[in-house]
């Protein structure tokens, strides 16, 4: 039985890398003691999770993901693979992180890759990378598609989400496309089935927008959860850090750890289970029958 660790953030594309990239100085302005911060809570939540889904990092977090120039987080990170046409210091471009090498990356064509979200003239793809699962589900099945995705601010964003998540129940032919995915970020609204948000805000606003959506359809695996989804804060998560404050009238108020505002979105982080289903699979079946491909118990058109 394999348990993952998952983390979200929305970033908000400020500034998380220093001169020096040290902890937090007296020494040091406000200024920079709140980018050593933010890189600080990065690095704690990269080296926990197994995957993570980062919204809006920083273009200095964007443009070195994958030289590895950045201290602490050489690891595996992807941004899309299609060209949108945002500009290079404002851009919102979702990250994926795996602590496992990416097997691949899905097809350009795929319905979940090649979709839009944002405003018309600032198009957000979704950034999405293929690992390795550590069980087979005894159907040929062992890959994971994860996918780090910004919705829609504001009204529309219930469509939108919906819209996308419909995506990733396929048919080809009538059969089932076999799928096992998580996709994390800010969904700017509160979901719906398959998803995954914690039961306390996540943004200053006071409103909870961050999450998961994870499932799987014609699949021999079950998606559980294992950990409710929690806000990265001092006595709420597990080596949690800071506070979100909602009262917008303090200050600072957001996402504030040691008295610095990192973000308007607090971290999100949460345990999933994906494992094969405790029902037996006659292998002869398998081999000399036709298969009947489980589809997911979430998905409303069941």
């Amino acid at each position: 039985m394999a348990i993952y660790k998952l983390f979200t953030w929305n970033m908000q594309r400020a500034q998380s890398v220093s001169q020096y990239n040290m902890v937090r100085s007296p020494l040091a302005s406000n200024k920079d003691n709140q980018i050593r911060e933010r890189y600080r809570v990065l690095k704690k939540l990269v080296d926990w999770a197994d995957f993570g889904f980062i919204i809006e990092p920083g273009q200095d977090i964007r443009t070195a993901l994958n030289d590895f120039s950045l201290p602490g987080l050489q690891r595996n990170f992807l941004a899309s693979q299609l060209q949108d046409n945002q500009t290079e210091s404002s851009a919102c471009r979702p990250v994926v992180y795996s602590k496992t090498p990416f097997m691949s990356t899905p097809g350009t064509t795929e319905l979940y890759i090649n979709y839009l979200s944002g405003a018309q003239k600032a198009h957000r793809y979704p950034a999405a990378g293929i690992v390795k699962l550590r069980d087979k589900d005894g159907q040929g099945n062992r890959e994971l598609l994860l996918l780090s995705f910004h919705a829609t601010s504001g009204f529309g964003a219930d469509v939108n989400c919906q819209n996308y998540f419909d995506r990733f129940y396929q048919s080809f032919m009538g059969e089932t496309v076999p799928l096992v995915w998580i996709v994390g970020g800010d969904f700017n609204c509160p979901g719906g089935k398959g998803v995954y948000m914690p039961n306390t805000s996540t943004h200053q606003s006071n409103h909870t927008l961050d999450g998961f959506f994870a499932d799987q359809n014609g699949t021999n695996f079950e998606v559980d959860l294992e950990t409710d989804a929690k806000t990265f804060i001092q006595g709420q998560a597990t080596n949690g850090e800071g506070e979100l404050e909602t009262d917008t009238y303090a200050d600072p108020h957001g996402y504030v750890v040691n008295g610095c505002h990192l973000s308007d979105h607090c971290p999100v982080i949460m345990k999933l289970r994906i494992a094969p289903f405790r029902e037996r699979v006659n292998k002869a079946d398998i081999v000399t029958g036709p298969r009947s491909r489980r589809k997911s118990t979430n998905y409303k058109y069941q």
